[in-house]
């Protein structure tokens, strides 16, 4: 025992010995570390490593869509923050250094900061833990399901000028700040199966789900706890339940509208104690009563957020038309997420994270959030299973931050010279980088007290109404950009020297500088001046030609030495010129020029003559003054002079007293109008006479006139109408200014008008009239009138050829005796009347003349008188052409016989209307009455157009059985009326005498005799009916005739008078006295071919004889047969 012992012990003490020879060296029980020390600093702090959380406060991980993890934690949460400094050069004694621990906002400012004071060895480190609650969360989620966004934790270290390399001072990491996570492991809910007891065995917690169903349509009104339950799954995606709306083994039911609310029960019944994730909630009445606990609905506000997403994990299926959904509901209005149409996983466990962006729903106000569960009375599911909610978002926060970007000089220096006049101008840009809007403050200035007094600094912002050197700015909204301008005004006479020009921006809350600019400005040595118009107005003067005016101008010298100055000028126009213009101290005293020190102002006056011939418009003169040598500088100012135009015009007439008669001979008064104005001008003319004158003027403006002496003539245009009365006119011509309205001149012609005895006879115009020669006298009127001025008498007198007789009458129709007027007042006038007649074969034109002689006349000279003529076309013109059938024989009696006539219209151009009658007295005295049949009594021939027109005659047994002769020849004639010719075509009829059958006996047998006896009868009564048929027959006839006695025609309505014809078996008489426009009435022409009688005819039988005897153109043949007929119709 004792040997083993002993061995024991000693393979036990080699095996210690042994065994630390045989493990791997430790790093950290290493003597040397293992880092590269060649060309490593003496001293050189770093921070290594930043990290976030610990064993007590974890920090959570997400999952990226890539696969990779990223850590994030949640707003107002204390998470524990760690910093790792480390010396990382070779010294090994200890140095001095101080870290920096900070949070930053993203959008650029200190969230929280915290130092250490370090002392590291070479190689040595050490950790520094500090806590931070964050109080805005900072993420973002896309729609990928990346998560990004968060804050930055900023190491930084400095250990001086002992640091010998300040590359790796600081150090970044970012840290996800995520708004809520809610794993849907509590829930408030009823009994949905009915088993019982609830389906939501939770606890009551903050926050938690809590059940409702709502009246299908009515959102305000809860029926039950709704059919939402809590199942305990080991296949939640996270957790150990989620929610869902049907059992395990069922479907949904349907006809359904409810919602499961994010909520908590709050036994303090104010909604304030809320999680501090989202703050406070709000209560729910309606849920309250349903659970007979006070609710408050989790409230989201959504303008507290610049961006916010929401994220949930789902699986299932819904039937056709029915939805499960994430709500927000304001509580008047929501917008969902319809998991029903997302893209999830269909079968049991397959949960997809789906992500509503909900940046844009309901920006400006509170709304709560809930899972809303509706269907239809259609096809149910199992259902889609929800769990898993996280939000995201970045809050807004009132710090801020700005990106000040400034057009900055090269090396940020201005050069400038004393009242320069390019001063410096900095034009700069303003981001707000913040999440609010805000209205930062702009202040400017130098750093030399003498200038600031002078107020040189102007900034022109978005205020419409400041522009100092300090100027709030209008309210710019996040991530907008305003511009503003600074301007510094370099004071005249500065001193050589250099200023420093500052400009910042400032919260105008809390006086937080936001950004800042400085900048050198050199002020060099130089000679200048500051030359203006002391007033300044434009134009500085308004000269008229030759006129002269005063401009004081101020002269100034900026620069740093005393100088002279000598004045001049520079005109645009080549009128004018330094002679122009003289110059004056303020004392008046002329000035050649003037010694001014440095900075001190004095007044020069500059005085202007306008030339003589200066031409309206705005004259353009520089005005300059020149430092008198050695010195070297010079200063203008523009002026404008303006040359008013000058109306001025001239007008000179041929004479101003006219003397003229008022006997239509025009009289004209040339008058001169000159331009004597500077400038081209065009004057409108007008006048202002008696308008009985009917004066005129040639033209009515003068067109264009010339400056100084253009000129135009224009002429005063006197009628001298008949009658002025004899008086003294006085006439005014008025030329006025286009230009220039009110600027008219006025020249008067005085106008003397004598008594004047003066006539007008007249022109009778018988044109589209045609006369037959051979006719009764026809009467017509003879207009004399007196255009003079004064009462007058006309003697009458007629001229004309042996083819036509006149013969004037006075007013009763007797002989004008003496062939003399009656007073006529002057405008009136006289209307002789005349009787005239065409010489029987008077054919062609025939004119007839009338000349009127004033008696009242004053003697001087020849006695005033006028003749007027008239023109007749007399016989036939030849412009219509008849073609009859020629001779005719009856020698029956038919019932009607037809002759037919064809007439021409020989005009190569006028159309003429065409009126037709008969003159057939011959022809009625024996029974025979021939017409026009109705058609063809009026119509209108074209141009070289032709028409055969057609004649009845009725030749009945009584006529043609009382003929006093075997045969007799009648003719009637054919009477054309045309507008442009008269033509009378003669047709001649012989009419054969018809025999009677004599009778066999004077006796027989009484039948014989009863059939006489009616045969006597019926031949009365036969000879009864023609002589009413003569009678109605010349009635109608004369009804014909006497109904165109008042026809008409003139030129214009192409329509002529057409005389009546003579009354039937009426011997002729003379025709009734018409006037000038009546046409006459054709004499008949008849023509009678009778055989000679072989035996002296039969004593005279039948009415008495009128006293005068026999009627012109009747035998005593007719007279025995109708002479009562004619006697009936005369009345004897």
């Amino acid at each position: 025992m004792g040997r083993l012992s002993a061995f024991l012990l000693v393979i036990t003490l080699v095996a210690m010995s042994v065994g630390p020879l045989l493990a791997p060296p430790s790093p950290s029980d290493s003597p040397i570390e293992t880092f590269d020390t060649s060309g490593r600093a003496l001293v050189d702090f770093t921070v290594s490593d930043i990290s976030f959380g610990n064993v007590s406060s974890a920090a959570s991980t997400f999952t990226q869509p890539d696969g990779n993890s990223v850590d994030y934690i949640y707003v107002r949460e204390t998470i524990s923050l760690t910093f790792e400094f480390r010396n990382a050069g070779t010294r090994l004694d200890p140095a001095d250094a101080v870290g920096t621990m900070e949070v930053w906002h993203p959008i650029g400012f200190v969230v929280e900061s915290w130092t250490v004071n370090l002392s590291l060895a070479g190689g040595q480190s050490t950790v520094e833990s500090v806590d931070w609650t964050p109080m805005a969360a900072h993420s973002h989620l896309s729609d990928d399901g990346t998560l990004g966004g968060g804050y930055i934790l900023r190491g930084s270290v400095d250990a001086g000028v002992l640091d010998g390399n300040e590359v790796n001072d600081v150090y970044d990491e970012n840290i996800i700040v995520a708004l809520y996570h809610d794993r849907v492991e509590n829930s408030l809910c009823g009994d949905v199966d009915g088993d019982g007891s609830v389906d939501c065995p939770n606890a009551l917690s903050v926050p938690m789900w809590v059940g409702a169903g709502y009246d299908v349509g009515n959102d305000f009104s809860i029926k039950d706890e709704g059919q939402f339950q809590m199942l305990s799954s080991s296949t939640s995606a996270e957790g150990n339940r989620h929610l869902q709306i049907a059992s395990d083994s069922g479907v949904y039911i349907s006809s359904r509208n409810d919602r499961m609310w994010w909520a908590w029960p709050d036994a303090n019944q104010n909604c304030n104690d809320g999680f501090d994730s989202l703050g406070y909630g709000q209560n729910d009445g309606t849920l309250s009563n349903a659970y007979g606990i006070y609710i408050c609905t989790v409230q989201v506000k959504g303008f507290e957020f610049v961006s916010l997403q929401a994220r949930v994990q789902a699986w299932g299926t819904m039937g056709q038309g029915d939805e499960l959904s994430l709500e927000a509901n304001t509580g008047l209005s929501q917008e969902r997420l319809n998991l029903s149409e997302a893209t999830i996983g269909a079968t049991s466990g397959d949960w997809t994270p789906v992500i509503w962006n909900m940046t844009d729903v309901f920006p400006n106000s509170n709304y709560g959030l809930a899972f809303h569960f509706s269907s239809d009375n259609n096809d149910a599911t199992q259902g889609i299973h929800v769990d898993d909610l996280m939000l995201f978002g970045i809050e807004r926060v009132d710090e801020y931050t700005i990106d000040l970007d400034c057009d900055e000089p090269a090396n940020g220096v201005f050069n400038v010279i004393p009242a320069d006049p390019s001063p410096p101008s900095i034009r700069c840009t303003m981001t707000n980088n913040g999440y609010v809007s805000v209205s930062p403050t702009i202040h400017s200035k130098v750093d030399n007290s003498s200038w600031m007094s002078q107020f040189p600094i102007r900034i022109d912002s978005t205020d419409p109404v400041d522009f100092d050197n300090t100027v709030t700015m209008m309210p710019v909204d996040p991530g907008n950009t305003s511009e503003f301008w600074v301007n510094l005004s370099i004071p005249a006479g500065s001193n050589v020297e250099t200023v420093n020009w500052s400009i910042w921006l400032n919260d105008s809350v809390n006086a937080q500088n936001k950004g800042q600019r400085h900048y050198d400005v050199n002020v060099v040595s130089s000679y200048s001046a500051r030359f203006r118009q002391a007033n300044i107005v434009t134009p500085a003067l308004t000269l008229p030609p030759a006129a002269t005016g005063n401009v004081t101008m101020t002269l100034q010298n900026t620069g740093n030495e005393d100088v002279g100055w000598t004045f001049g000028a520079y005109f645009n126009d080549p009128l004018w010129s330094n002679s122009n213009l003289e110059w004056f101290d303020s004392s008046g005293a002329p000035a050649t020029s003037i010694m001014v020190p440095r900075g001190v102002t004095v007044d020069v006056i500059a005085q202007f003559t306008a030339p003589v011939d200066a031409v309206p418009g705005p004259v353009e003169i520089t005005l300059l003054t020149n430092a008198v040598p050695p010195a070297s500088a010079q200063a203008t100012w523009s002026i404008q002079i303006e040359v008013p135009s000058v109306s001025d015009l001239s007008i000179s007439a041929m004479t101003a007293d006219v003397t003229a008669p008022s006997n239509g001979q025009m009289v004209q008064v040339e008058m001169t109008l000159v331009n004597n104005g500077n400038s081209d001008e065009n004057y409108n003319l007008s006048l202002l006479a008696d308008n009985r004158l009917d004066a005129t003027l040639s033209i009515i403006s003068t067109g264009l006139l010339d400056a100084f002496g253009g000129d135009t003539t224009v002429y005063l245009i006197l009628p001298m109408p008949y009658g002025l009365r004899p008086d003294i006119y006085l006439i005014e011509v008025t030329a006025t200014s286009e230009s220039d309205p009110n600027y008219d001149v006025v020249q008067q012609i005085r106008l003397t008008v004598p008594p004047t005895y003066e006539l007008i006879v007249e022109d009778l115009d018988m044109s589209g009239q045609t006369f037959s020669p051979g006719d009764s006298c026809r009467t017509g009127k003879w207009e004399i009138t007196n255009i003079g001025n004064m009462d007058d008498r006309f003697s009458i007198a007629v001229d004309h050829p042996d083819t036509i007789t006149v013969e004037l009458r006075d007013i009763n129709g007797q002989p004008l005796s003496p062939a003399e007027t009656s007073v006529v007042a002057p405008g009136s006038s006289y209307n002789v009347t005349f009787c005239y007649a065409f010489v029987e074969g008077t054919q062609g034109d025939q004119t007839l003349s009338l000349t009127g002689t004033s008696l009242n006349y004053d003697g001087t000279g020849d006695a005033p008188s006028d003749t007027g003529s008239a023109v007749f076309d007399v016989g036939t013109q030849g412009w219509i052409n008849v073609v009859g059938q020629g001779p005719m024989v009856i020698d029956r009696a038919i019932q009607t016989e037809t002759l037919t006539f064809e007439l021409h219209n020989r005009h190569p151009t006028v159309s003429q209307q065409i009126r037709l009658d008969v003159s057939a007295n011959e022809m009625t005295a024996y029974g025979f009455n021939p017409r026009i049949v109705e058609s063809d009594r009026e119509f209108q021939l074209g141009p070289d157009q032709r028409r055969i027109i057609t004649v009845e005659i009725e030749p009945s047994e009584v006529a043609l059985l009382n003929l006093p002769f075997a045969e007799i020849t009648r003719n009637f004639t054919l009477e054309i009326d045309a507008d442009l010719d008269t033509v009378e075509y003669r047709q001649e009829i012989t009419f054969i005498r018809m025999q009677s059958e004599a009778e066999d006996t004077a006796s027989g047998s009484g039948i014989v005799g009863i059939i006489g006896v009616i045969f006597g009868v019926l031949v009365v009564i036969a000879l009864l009916f023609v002589f009413v048929r003569i009678i109605m027959g010349t009635q109608q006839i004369e009804d014909e005739v006497v109904s165109l006695a008042d026809y008409q025609t003139s030129l214009e309505g192409k329509y002529r008078e057409i005389a009546p014809a003579p009354d039937i078996m009426s011997a002729p008489t003379m025709a009734p006295v018409q006037d000038s426009f009546s046409s006459p009435t054709p004499a008949p022409v008849e023509t009678i071919h009778a055989p000679s009688p072989t035996s002296q005819a039969p004593a005279p039988s039948g009415p008495p004889l009128p006293e005068g005897g026999l009627p012109d153109g009747w035998t005593m043949d007719q007279w025995q047969h109708y002479g009562q007929q004619w006697l009936d119709q005369q009345g004897l």
